[in-house]
């Protein structure tokens, strides 16, 4: 009978142990204890510390002898956890013996924990592939597709099973399996699937042709041509989303009727699929397509008309969209998540002449006031200063950052007091965008603030001004700057480091040469600055 006291003792004990000799010897006694429950909870507790060494691995490779099934696919699982895939033989002895274990749930969990092992253990899974149990082969075609190894041996092997199989989710696997590896020699495979009666296996190829790597664009036309003319809506949408383009490849004209068709389908999935995945199959296709977008701009259903604001593509010049303007000149809550969309694809048009009057009156109202600064960034424009400069005083964060990067992007020196008084009573994160905002003028006013924010006690902020020093200063200047900052080792570590830098490193341009290599952003983005 189990014995919760002792384990909840032995729990304790280990978790004040400061090396893996601690960790492990409280669950020894309970591990030798005649107890099954007793010994499968001390594993369990034992596998669940993620302790590691080879006196953790004796005792699993212990419970993978165990009389006890449940011991050994509990070691099955510990050997195949992460953390020990391919490393030593130990874990790769036990797996593979595991595979023809009495137990169907052991053999299961080898099967599972050979996924990304040492392409030895393919061998050993093909034979596995004759198992009993569906489970156990399941898991098998999984732990195959995860070599990534499209080997003739392998191939050969997921087709037989695909083809011969009595289990519908072993086929399903198969099929997965085999677009993932090698879609040329699976196409036989993925047409007859397609063409099956069962519904199952209809949907699992439409989903298997999304994850094909290999299939040239003729066949991979050729399969959703199939899919779509297919009774099933599940089916069609499932299709329509494998035109999107993988790994960077953009479609050619041929795809074009297959879009169209998906544009005006009967089933409100597939449309919604067709326009969600059209922005992925690049800029050339979603303008080409762009008229039958604008048309979905009406349709009555939300969830269409809010897939086709985000999939639209403007050409240079094109007129706001009736929709947009409609949108946009209602009030209240209604609509409020395809408001937001619209403000974020005039944001994406770029063209400030016509956007700006719309977007300006939502900024008194707080549940877009957000989303309109941000989209004011891109859309830089005079009659927005006044505006931005009293969202400064806006107590979202958000909005008064985005107000700051805005100001920055109209450039006129009416924002630079406005913006050095909002400094000081923010939060770091809005603290930061003010500064790099400010980095932007030239005014001899903003300098003190920047050298000033060196110091900032948030290390973003002070980061931020380092790096916006670096990009607008000359070598000449970035020198005579750090000669004035006589505490230098007193600077936060961030800003330290950034300008502890630049005074050792030689520039190559010599010291006429400007700071910035390159055009800089006004917005502060994660990747570039955090």
């Amino acid at each position: 009978m189990l014995d919760q006291a002792r384990i909840e003792a032995a729990g304790k004990e280990a978790e004040q142990a400061t090396d893996i000799a601690g960790r492990l010897a409280p669950w020894l006694p309970l591990w030798a204890d005649g107890d099954e429950e007793t010994r499968s909870a001390a594993l369990s507790a034992l596998a669940d510390s993620r302790s590691r060494g080879d006196a953790v691995t004796k005792v699993f490779v212990e419970a993978a002898r165990d009389p006890l099934p449940a011991a050994r696919c509990l070691a099955m699982w510990w050997f195949g956890d992460e953390e020990d895939r391919g490393v030593g033989t130990a874990a790769f002895e036990a797996l593979t013996a595991g595979l023809r274990d009495m137990d169907a749930c052991v053999r299961a969990a080898a099967a599972q924990g050979l996924r990304f092992s040492d392409p030895a253990a393919i061998e050993p899974l093909l034979v596995a592939l004759r198992d009993t149990e569906a489970d156990v082969r399941s898991n098998v075609v999984i732990a195959l597709k995860d070599f990534d190894l499209p080997v003739p041996s392998v191939v050969e092997a997921l087709i037989r099973v695909f083809r011969h199989d009595l289990d519908l989710e072993v086929r399903e696997n198969a099929l997965h399996a085999l677009a993932y590896l090698d879609a040329t020699q699976a196409l036989d495979v993925l047409r007859l699937a397609a063409r099956a009666e069962d519904l199952r296996l209809r949907l699992a190829a439409a989903m298997a042709l999304g994850d094909s790597r290999s299939l040239s664009e003729e066949h991979r036309l050729e399969l959703v041509s199939l899919m779509l003319a297919d009774t099933d809506g599940d089916v069609r949408e499932r299709a329509v989303r494998s035109l999107a383009p993988l790994f960077d490849e953009q479609p050619g004209a041929a795809s074009l009727p297959l879009w169209h068709a998906a544009l005006r389908d009967p089933a409100e999935n597939v449309r919604v699929a067709a326009l969600e995945a059209l922005p992925l199959a690049g800029r050339g296709a979603a303008q080409r397509l762009s008229s039958l977008v604008s048309e979905l701009l009406e349709d009555p259903v939300d969830e269409i008309r809010n897939a086709a604001i985000k999939a639209l593509q403007f050409d240079a010049g094109a007129p706001i969209p009736p929709v947009f303007l409609r949108l946009l000149q209602s009030s209240g809550e209604t609509d409020l998540h395809a408001r937001k969309l619209a403000v974020q694809a005039l944001a994406c048009r770029g063209l400030a002449g016509d956007a700006v009057p719309l977007l300006l009156p939502l900024l008194s109202e707080n549940e877009l006031a957000r989303d309109v600064t941000d989209a004011l960034i891109d859309l830089p424009d005079l009659r927005a200063l006044a505006p931005l400069i009293a969202q400064l005083d806006n107590e979202d964060d958000d909005c008064c950052a985005n107000a700051a990067l805005a100001l920055a992007a109209i450039g006129d020196g009416e924002a630079i007091e406005p913006l050095i008084r909002t400094l000081d009573r923010r939060e770091p994160y809005v603290r930061r965008r003010i500064v790099w905002a400010l980095s932007f003028f030239t005014s001899k006013r903003v300098m003190p603030v920047l050298t000033g924010s060196l110091s900032d006690p948030a290390p973003n902020v002070a980061r931020t001004a380092a790096k916006a020093l670096l990009e607008t200063l000359t070598p000449v200047q970035i020198r005579a700057l750090l000669g004035r900052l006589p505490l230098l080792r007193r600077l936060p570590a961030p800003a330290r480091e950034l300008l502890r830098r630049e005074r050792e490193y030689e520039l190559e341009e010599g010291d006429g040469s400007s700071g910035p290599r390159c055009q800089r952003l006004v917005r502060l983005g994660a990747t570039e600055y955090e």
